[in-house]
């Protein structure tokens, strides 16, 4: 739902010119996945294998991204030959190096791939969240959760404050003003890990929840706007909050919509479809209305996610799971009996 969102605003559908907050929601479904899996091991082992989550985070994102950033640099300079080849390369190289998002906020580059900054907030975050989440599990639960609440608290404020000072793009693609919905996620993980199972009505208002609060970040939460990164983002992080609450119990009216098969589909590669989207976006967008651009990017974009999800990723990803105790963790998520859960979808496209 994220990725769709997404690429509905890249292509200018309307209605969906505020569907970037569903980079918002899918922060928080990162977070809340990352810290879940480290939780558990640590509950297990007592510790983090370092290198061993390193690795299998490097053999997650980095091989489809070298896979799209090669295909980039070739042809790129034939579709926007008005950027030399030297910079094309420059811009793969933040890209690849996952430094697009200071970038993108101090100096307004990479020029066309400027959609890889979110992959740079993630990144940061990987790097830093395993200490984050050990140093944290010294404490009582209690503690755990009001120390995050306060980090979440503290990373919106820091946002508001920097977009008061510096202005929107300087803030909104930078690690240090995006993380708090990572964070946000990670709060959900820690609380629902002990809580116990959701009931379905509980799970049922979560969901309507939910679906007013993104329907509020899409009907006002305009581009630019000050209220949209003040506000509104917060308010996609509380949207996303409501989904998983809400998919939590697979009897929910929400866990039924997100485990129909094309959403569960399309959550497989949505990291594919993220990464190749953008640049037909803004390629087509130029030539075509929107009701002709947006079939024509999703299409390429299921296509060229679909050929690197079964050439490059899923091969990776059997080998990712032989990797140790996080394989038992998500082979336990993955095995879940009832096809109607919407953990499989969960579990693929953001582990």
């Amino acid at each position: 739902m994220a990725v769709l969102l997404v690429i509905s605003d890249h292509c200018c559908v309307p209605v969906f010119e505020q569907g970037y907050f569903g980079v918002d929601l899918f922060f928080v479904l990162s977070g809340f996945l990352i810290t879940r899996l480290l939780v558990d091991e640590i509950d297990a082992t007592g510790r983090v294998d370092l290198a061993r989550f390193y690795l299998r985070r490097f053999l997650r994102l980095a091989p489809p991204l070298l896979l799209f950033l090669t295909a980039y640099v070739l042809i790129a300079p034939l579709f926007w030959p008005q950027f030399s080849f030297l910079l094309h390369m420059r811009d793969a190289a933040l890209a690849g190096f996952y430094l697009s998002d200071y970038s993108q906020a101090l100096w307004q580059s990479p020029k066309v791939l400027i959609h890889t900054w979110s992959l740079s907030v993630e990144e940061h975050f990987y790097l830093i969240w395993p200490l984050v989440i050990l140093l944290l599990t010294r404490l009582e639960l209690r503690w755990r959760v009001a120390g995050l609440f306060i980090i979440y608290l503290l990373a919106s404020a820091w946002r508001i404050y920097e977009y008061e000072n510096i202005g929107w793009d300087a803030t909104y693609y930078r690690f240090d003003t995006r993380i708090s919905g990572l964070v946000f996620g990670a709060l959900l993980a820690i609380s629902l890990k002990y809580k116990g199972p959701i009931s379905e009505k509980a799970a049922n208002a979560a969901g309507l929840f939910a679906w007013a609060a993104l329907l509020v970040c899409l009907s006002i939460g305009y581009w630019d706007a000050p209220w949209s990164l003040v506000i509104m983002t917060n308010l996609a992080h509380m949207a996303a909050f409501g989904f998983l609450i809400s998919a939590s119990n697979q009897n929910s009216w929400v866990s039924s919509i997100l485990s129909a098969k094309p959403l569960v589909g399309v959550g497989a590669i949505s990291y594919g479809m993220y990464l190749w989207h953008y640049p037909a976006a803004l390629y087509f967008r130029e030539l075509y209305p929107w009701y002709q651009t947006g079939p024509l990017v999703l299409g390429f974009s299921i296509a060229m996610a679909t050929v690197s999800y079964l050439v490059l990723e899923k091969p990776l990803q059997r080998y990712r799971r032989s990797l140790g105790y996080q394989h038992r963790v998500e082979e336990r998520l993955l095995s879940a009996r009832d096809d109607r859960a919407p953990q499989t979808a969960i579990v693929t496209a953001a582990a």
